[in-house]
């Protein structure tokens, strides 16, 4: 629906005011009371300049009768109360939403996560961990004893400890025991944002100073780093062996590896043989690999290693026995314009997000002057009811409640008004340990909240162009419901009306005499004489004795610019014809001459004609019931510098 919206409505675009020698308030035309100045003018000209096709719209005067026409629609939707229509609503007020979402970001900041992102996609890392638990709404003494514990444990290592033997003796992390704290490869957007950042911050060899996320205090240690690798998807054969010293799965992986060697389908081979019964049916298909994704030990490296769609290792030993892994398949590479839009919808998601909403909201609170009443804050943690808070208590109105906690612009925040948030989000805030470090989070989320309302409330006025985006969008949408309604299914439903404009204009339907066959083109006379009679008596001709300049085959219309001017339908194929030093034979299997089809081939033809010749009968009409006066002096001095600008 936007489509044909955009393509229909094309006076509405953006572009820059140009300054005029007029000033930009004057009067142009007066449209049924309704006043249209130069600004509006020069605004909807300018912007649809370069993205008019027709040449002699840009003429002023063209341009001009058209720009009357358009507000004569647009006053006529006004009139029908098109934009009180619930779809026109609907529509206008999402995409309204969307485009609010560039006002609340700073662009800056997101481009330097956009382009941080790009680079990290670059390379990925082998990472192990020590994560020293702390929730992160626990008080100050126990995010001290967690970070304290942390740098403990560093100097440890620092001092000689083995990483693995650090990470099974102190680590909080459960999957430590058996992996020994070592995470594999990893790359963007697989961690959590802040020990992404420590991780691609961190030199191979290195261990971080304690990085913070939401689940405690990290140590991280860089094993490896290496290019990112293409999305692979594999196959595998699998031989099981119970004990790897055993010679016996060593034998068969072997033999099955030399039916690889001299040519044996990958495919084949692992249905016949591998002892993997979820795959071998697939021959032995893993779909696309993703790092992690499957606990066969050493997979990782030898997958990396396979770098072309049917490549296949050596046999490998795992904790399940031997493996021949192969690559089926590899993705090529997002285009960067797909994966930053990709990647853009990921920062919005993800932690990244913290970082937009933080400078956010320091940038709304100097705007709204944001002041906080910290003892009044402090306060509402004793009126708060945790043991009823699922049920949604209702919370009294008196002194106490509507105690003020914050102000901005021309608002407060009570206390009344934070615990009746709380209460409407009990699971959001449950699990948060006191009530104090409730009443924190709940404070800044609902400060945030209201602020982010104001600001949206104030958009159209503190930036003009947003308003003006939206009110041509609104006017866009009107106007395709008002063409809609009064053209397009008006005429579509109406056929009788449809199928008497066929008959009485049948001659704008003729579909033009054609031929079909081949066309032959020489540059002797002589050649296309004897190839001519040749095809008369149905001999098989070889073509390449006649030194062929062209040959055309298919339909022809007798306009076909391929053919020469001027031929004689009736007699078409009976002889050569010559044209510009060329020699036409035409083989002709068969042709019709002018014909008029019937309606219901032609309709959509007839419909499209009809719809135009409606069209501008209902642009005459508004036209002739409106009362329009045009400043014919103003009108003179746009066309003189009209002139002018499009001259040079």
């Amino acid at each position: 629906m936007k489509l044909i919206k955009n393509s229909l409505l094309f006076i509405l675009f953006k572009t820059p005011l140009f300054l005029f020698a007029q000033q930009p308030n004057n009067v142009l035309v007066t449209i049924n009371d309704s006043i249209y100045t130069v600004a509006d003018f020069e605004h909807l000209y300018n912007k649809n300049l370069d993205i008019i096709a027709d040449e002699s719209q840009k003429d002023i005067n063209t341009y001009f009768d058209l720009y009357k026409t358009y507000k004569l629609r647009l006053q006529h939707a006004y009139d029908l109360t098109l934009d009180k229509l619930p779809k026109v609503q609907e529509e206008y007020n999402l995409y309204r939403k969307e485009l609010a979402e560039k006002y609340f970001t700073n662009d800056t900041e997101l481009k330097r996560l956009l382009n941080e992102a790009l680079e990290r996609n670059k390379t990925e890392l082998n990472a192990s961990h020590i994560l020293i638990a702390v929730d992160e709404f626990s008080n100050a003494n126990d995010t001290l004893k967690a970070y304290t514990k942390a740098i403990e444990i560093r100097n440890e290592i620092l001092q000689g400890m083995p990483f693995e033997n650090a990470a099974v003796n102190f680590s909080d992390d459960l999957s430590t025991k058996t992996n020994k704290g070592n995470l594999g490869y990893f790359g963007v957007f697989k961690m959590v944002y802040p020990f992404e950042s420590g991780a691609y911050n961190t030199n191979v060899g290195e261990i971080s100073l304690p990085i913070r996320t939401n689940f405690g205090y990290h140590l991280i240690k860089i094993n490896k780093k290496r290019a990112t690798p293409k999305t692979k998807k594999i196959a595998h054969i699998l031989v099981y062996s119970k004990d790897k010293n055993t010679n016996e799965a060593k034998q068969k992986i072997d033999r099955i590896y030399k039916r690889l060697q001299v040519g044996d389908s990958f495919t084949d081979t692992a249905f016949h043989f591998s002892e993997d019964e979820n795959s071998r049916e697939k021959g032995g298909d893993l779909g696309f690999y993703n790092e992690g994704a499957l606990n066969i030990e050493g997979i990782s490296d030898i997958v990396y290693d396979l770098n072309f769609a049917g490549a296949y290792s050596r046999p490998f030993l795992s904790q399940y026995g031997w493996h021949i892994v192969a690559v089926t398949d590899i993705k090529n590479e997002a285009k960067l314009d797909d994966l930053n839009a990709n990647f853009l919808r990921k920062i919005k998601s993800d932690e990244r997000s913290k970082v937009l909403e933080k400078d956010l909201i320091n940038h709304l609170k100097e705007m709204y002057h944001f002041k906080t009443n910290d003892e009044n804050l402090l306060y509402t943690a004793k009126l708060l009811n945790r043991i009823d808070m699922f049920s949604e208590p209702k919370v009294q109105e008196n002194t106490h409640t509507l105690k003020t906690i914050a102000t901005f612009s021309n608002q407060k925040i009570t206390i009344k008004n934070l615990l009746e948030h709380i209460y409407s989000h009990p699971v959001q805030y449950a699990e948060i340990k006191t009530n104090e470090l409730l009443i924190k989070k709940a404070f800044n989320v609902f400060a945030l909240q209201k602020l982010k309302e104001t600001y949206n409330i104030n958009l159209t006025t503190n930036f003009p162009e947003f308003a003006q985006t939206l009110k041509e969008y609104k006017e866009g949408l009107m106007l395709f419901e008002l063409l809609e309604d009064k053209i397009w299914k008006t005429t579509q439903n109406d056929t009788l009306a449809l199928q008497n404009y066929y008959e009485e204009h049948k001659e704008l339907f003729v579909k033009p005499a054609y031929f079909i066959g081949e066309v032959y083109v020489f540059n002797k006379k002589s050649n296309a004489k004897t190839f001519q009679k040749l095809l008369k008596k149905q001999f098989q001709v070889n073509e390449n004795h006649f030194n062929l300049v062209y040959k055309y085959q298919g339909t022809f219309e007798l306009n076909d610019k391929r053919l020469p001017n001027r031929i004689d339908f009736n007699k078409l194929g009976k002889k050569v014809e010559s044209q510009n030093n060329l020699h036409y034979v035409f083989l002709v299997r068969d042709k019709k001459n002018n014909t008029v089809p019937d309606f219901d081939v032609v309709k959509s033809q007839v419909l499209s004609i009809y719809q135009n010749q409606f069209e501008n009968q209902f642009n005459k009409q508004l036209k002739q019931n409106a009362v329009i006066k045009t400043n014919q002096h103003v009108l003179n001095q746009l066309k003189l510098k009209y002139s002018k600008k499009n001259h040079n």
